[in-house]
C-alpha cells in the first residue's frame, strides 16, 4: 500500500539516502529475520535486558514507524501480533516483502512517512521506532501522530541515539566516522542537523532529554522510563563508527518507554 504526500526537504533527503543504503541493510535485515528472540540496537542487545517488545501480543495491533527491512515485524507476529510496518523506501520495502515470504509470515506494509501516519486514530496497542522515524523524521510532528493512532494505554518504544554520541561524533563518513572524547557540536542546536551540505547522508533529529519530556507530556504520553545505554561487555558491532570501548565510558544509546494517557 502506498500513500502520496508532498515531501519536505528532509523527506525526500531520507528517502533518498535509504535508497541507497538498503543494499547494504539487507543482509543485516536477513540476520536479524532469523532470530527468534529480538535485540537492539547497535550491539544486539538481548531483549532479556530491556523488555521493549512484550511477551504475549495475541490480538495486538502493533506498528513499527519506519520498519526498514521488516525484521521487527516478525518478532511481533512471532509473539501473536497483527504487524504493520511503515517505510517510506522502495528498496527497504522490497526486502522486507521478500523476507516475509521466505520466512512464511504474514505482515502488513504501508509506504510513507512518520510525520503523517496513514491510519485510523486510535488503532494499535502497541507502537515502536528502533532507528527509524526515532532519528529520521521530525518528533514534533511523528510523535503527536503516533499518539492520535495508539489506543488509551498503548505502549510506545523509542529506541535511538544518544546526545552525547552525537555531540561528540566527528561528523566524518565511514570508515572516517567515530565518537571523539571531546564536544563537536552545540547541545542546544541539535534538533534538525545535516552531516553534508548537500543532504546526501540525510537529516538525522535530536532532543534533549527535556525537550522529549515536553513533548511527550504535549502529545498524551506518561513516561515508564528512561535507558541510557553503555555497550555491553562482549558488544561488538558492523557499524565502523560503533566503538564498544568508548560506548562504555559514556553513553551511545537511549531508549523511552511511554504509554498514553487514558483521558
Amino acid at each position: 500500500m502506498k500513500t502520496t504526500m508532498e515531501l519536505t526537504e528532509s523527506q525526500r533527503l531520507n528517502r533518498a539516502k535509504w535508497q541507497q543504503a538498503a543494499d547494504w541493510f539487507r543482509q543485516l535485515g536477513e540476520q536479524n529475520w532469523q532470530k527468534n528472540e529480538p535485540t537492539w540496537g547497535l550491539w544486539s542487545r538481548s531483549d532479556d535486558e530491556l523488555e521493549l517488545l512484550p511477551m504475549d501480543l495475541q490480538g495486538q495491533h502493533c506498528l513499527d514507524v519506519g520498519c526498514g527491512t521488516g525484521y521487527i515485524l516478525k518478532w511481533m507476529t512471532d509473539r501473536g501480533a497483527t504487524a504493520v510496518g511503515l517505510e517510506p523506501t522502495d528498496n527497504q520495502i522490497e526486502t522486507a516483502v521478500q523476507l516475509s515470504k521466505r520466512h512464511q509470515t504474514e505482515i502488513s506494509l504501508v509506504q510513507g512517512f512518520g510525520e503523517k501516519l496513514p491510519f485510523a486514530s486510535q488503532t494499535f496497542d502497541f507502537a515502536i521506532s528502533e532507528y527509524g522515524a526515532a532519528l529520521w523524521a521530525d518528533p514534533y510532528q511523528w510523535i503527536p501522530e503516533v499518539s492520535r493512532v495508539l489506543k488509551p494505554n498503548g505502549i510506545l518504544v523509542i529506541y535511538t541515539d544518544h546526545m552525547v554520541s552525537f555531540m561528540t561524533d566527528n561528523g566524518l563518513d565511514e570508515p572516517d566516522g567515530k565518537w571523539t572524547e571531546t564536544l563537536q557540536r552545540s547541545y542546544f542546536d541539535a534538533y534538525r542537523t545535516k552531516w553534508s551540505e548537500d543532504g546526501s547522508d540525510g537529516v538525522e533529529y535530536h532532543l534533549t532529554p527535556g525537550e522529549w519530556i515536553s513533548l511527550f507530556r504535549k502529545s498524551g504520553f506518561v513516561i515508564d522510563a528512561l535507558f541510557e545505554l553503555p555497550a555491553p561487555a562482549d558488544a561488538t558491532s558492523p557499524f565502523s563508527f560503533a566503538s564498544a570501548d568508548w560506548a562504555r565510558e559514556w553513553p551511545a544509546e537511549q531508549v523511552w518507554k511511554v504509554h498514553k494517557e487514558r483521558r
